[in-house]
């Protein structure tokens, strides 16, 4: 048993009530927030913008798209340990931002346009990053495929704008990611 002066009986006790709260809390995140994460979602690889279905949680979503994140993230952290889980999970989590711009810029949620486009790019990017730093030889062939499935996706997110606007430019920069990834796998 720990001995405290009286004047520290009550920070201990708060200090534990606080952890007991922090990991309640940590728990009901996790479990809520499963649903939303890829297990049980398929990916078919799109290959016309039609065919690009959207995500069951948006960037719009609020609170939910968080947990969604949160999930995403504490997920990629758990199959860190498992080299090919994780690049799969890279590969859904490519497709996911992919759908999620679609979703923005179809429902033309403009609030979230920039951040959703920057998503994406780096989601391709990471995805790409990943294979090439854990040496995936193998799966460099099957993740260029699938991206250059994006890339006529996202040219025709890109037709929805004129030239002249920043929304245009921010899908461009998509494209032009999207190239530029292609290139680093081949």
């Amino acid at each position: 048993m720990l001995f405290l002066p009286g004047r520290y009986v009550n920070l201990f006790n708060s200090m534990k009530v606080t952890g007991v709260i922090f990991f309640s809390f940590l728990f009901g995140i996790l479990s809520f927030s499963f649903p939303y994460s890829a297990l049980a979602q398929t990916d078919t690889a799109p290959v016309a913008a039609e065919e690009v279905t959207y995500e069951k949680v948006n960037p719009d979503g609020g609170f939910a798209y968080l947990q969604k994140r949160f999930s995403e993230k504490a997920k990629l952290f758990f199959l860190s340990f498992s080299t090919e889980r994780s690049e799969d999970y890279y590969r859904q989590l490519a497709n996911r931002r992919l759908a999620e711009v679609k979703y923005i810029i179809d429902q033309n949620k403009m609030a979230y346009f920039e951040k959703a486009t920057v998503r994406y790019s780096t989601a391709v990017g990471n995805w790409v990053e990943y294979i090439n730093k854990k040496g995936l030889s193998r799966e460099k062939e099957p993740a260029v495929q699938l991206l250059s499935q994006h890339v006529p996706v996202v040219q025709k997110l890109m037709e929805k704008y004129d030239p002249t606007t920043a929304e245009w430019r921010f899908v461009k920069h998509d494209l032009d990611y999207l190239n530029i990834y292609i290139s680093q796998l081949k």
